[in-house]
């Protein structure tokens, strides 16, 4: 992220709108519970919580007095979830606690937890296994530490269309060159690694968890014409937002200082942004028309260890 969107706009605020809420369908939110056996859990937390999106999905799934307490280090975002709490405590039943702190020094007592969880938080942080460790420090013996995590790097690699599957190989390679050198920039920034999700069982068993489980989530983001649910006019307006604000990690500058810390060739880039230019122009007349189509394939890993 360049400085002078960091001055103005907090960190991951790109991807904490209304589209989020979409992101898991609820009978499978319940099969995850009901493996864990989490309807007998009081204390629960949720680090890296943002506006609170998954803390709230999550409260039906635990006991009917159960006190949910989500961390995060933008303020910003604490204070909005507390707003959302205040007008929704009642109709869930639960308590809300929300506080600012940080993933890798969270502001709670040894073993006081049932269940922490975090979701899209390791992918940002420097050292992952050491906010694991600290997830699984707060969490009682026998408690669980889940984390829900993509491989975003994956849907480079997924086709949309079946024209799409006539492709060049040569422009395909240099795609995902570019990708991988702004993922590898990114980690070497000290910013994180979009893709973490497939290792986070190793990071788990680093951590000292045990009785490791991973499951994938069944969940797609289509776009099918013409959008005709409310999930899919959200999902169309984001990506028109992005791509008209250069946000969402679609802008030249960010793109372009992730994929140089990677090591790339500005020569090579400008290449590859010319046919994003034009990917770009054709998208959005694509949404705006709703006449784009995509089956909305993601790769999101659900990590459960035991302490």
């Amino acid at each position: 992220m360049s400085s002078s969107r960091q001055s103005n706009r907090h960190h991951s605020e790109d991807h904490l709108g209304e589209a989020r809420e979409y992101w898991w369908n609820d009978d499978y939110l319940a099969l995850i519970a009901q493996r864990l056996n989490t309807q007998s859990y009081q204390n629960v937390a949720d680090i890296g919580c943002g506006y609170g999106s998954m803390t709230f999905r999550l409260a039906p799934y635990f006991a009917k007095s159960a006190h949910l307490i989500g961390i995060d280090f933008e303020e910003a975002y604490v204070k909005k979830a507390r707003q959302k709490a205040k007008r929704i405590q009642k109709s869930l039943r639960s308590r809300f606690t929300f506080q600012v702190g940080n993933a890798d020094e969270i502001p709670l007592e040894d073993g006081q937890m049932d269940f922490t969880f975090c979701q899209t938080l390791l992918i940002h942080v420097p050292e992952p296994v050491n906010v694991i460790k600290e997830m699984r420090r707060i969490t009682r013996p026998g408690g669980w530490v889940v984390a829900f995590e993509p491989n975003n790097l994956a849907s480079h690699l997924m086709f949309d269309c079946y024209a799409d599957t006539e492709y060049d190989v040569p422009q395909m390679l240099e795609m995902m060159e570019v990708r991988l050198r702004c993922e590898q920039g990114k980690r070497r920034l000290e910013e994180g690694f979009n893709s973490l999700g497939g290792a986070i069982p190793d990071l788990f068993k680093q951590a000292g968890l045990r009785d490791i489980q991973v499951w994938m989530s069944d969940k797609t983001l289509p776009l099918i014409p013409p959008y005709n649910s409310r999930e899919e006019r959200v999902r169309a307006a984001q990506l028109v937002d992005w791509l008209e604000n250069e946000e969402g990690g679609l802008g030249y500058q960010e793109t372009l200082h992730y994929f140089r810390a990677g090591g790339g060739k500005k020569h090579v880039f400008e290449r590859y942004w010319q046919r994003v230019l034009a990917y770009k122009t054709k998208l959005l007349t694509q949404l705006k028309s709703q006449t784009y189509f995509s089956s909305g394939g993601q790769v999101m890993y659900i990590v459960a260890g035991k302490v």
